[in-house]
């Protein structure tokens, strides 16, 4: 690699005149102590993240997910669906003990909640904490 060098030619008072050359050094500097400041904090963010990995289980299960939905509508009636039955109305104050007795027997079953899309949001909210209060752990939403 071949450096040139300019010679700065002499102006009429005898100053020689501006240069322009980038200095590398300082940009060299800077980018080591980046590297630097990124690998010590780099182990230290990723040590912050519980993560728990599902087992992996090589004996298929016989038994097919039983599917539990429930929603609502906007006229304020709640139901409750269990597999392919059809869906059975539930009473909102009849609803915390109703869950209650699905998840005694199904307590690690998957429950979906489903709203209208024209609902209010604190509505599911709701529903999704009368949900977990019911003692269902793994709740998901209807697309």
């Amino acid at each position: 690699m071949g450096a040139t060098v300019k010679v700065a030619s002499l102006s009429d008072e005898g100053d020689l005149g501006p240069v322009a050359e980038i200095n590398v050094t300082p940009l060299v500097d800077v980018m080591l102590v980046l590297l630097i400041i990124f690998m010590v904090t780099a182990p230290l963010m990723m040590s912050q993240l519980p993560i728990a990995l599902p087992k992996p289980s090589l004996v298929p299960s016989d038994q097919p997910a039983q599917k539990i939905t429930v929603d609502f509508d906007l006229q304020n009636q709640y139901y409750i669906q269990t597999n392919d039955d059809p869906k059975e109305a539930v009473v909102y104050t009849e609803l915390p003990q109703r869950l209650r007795s699905i998840a005694a027997e199904n307590p690690n079953e998957l429950i979906t909640v489903c709203a209208d899309k024209d609902s209010v949001y604190d509505r599911v909210v709701d529903l999704m904490s009368v949900v977990g209060e019911a003692g269902f752990s793994k709740v998901s939403l209807c697309p």
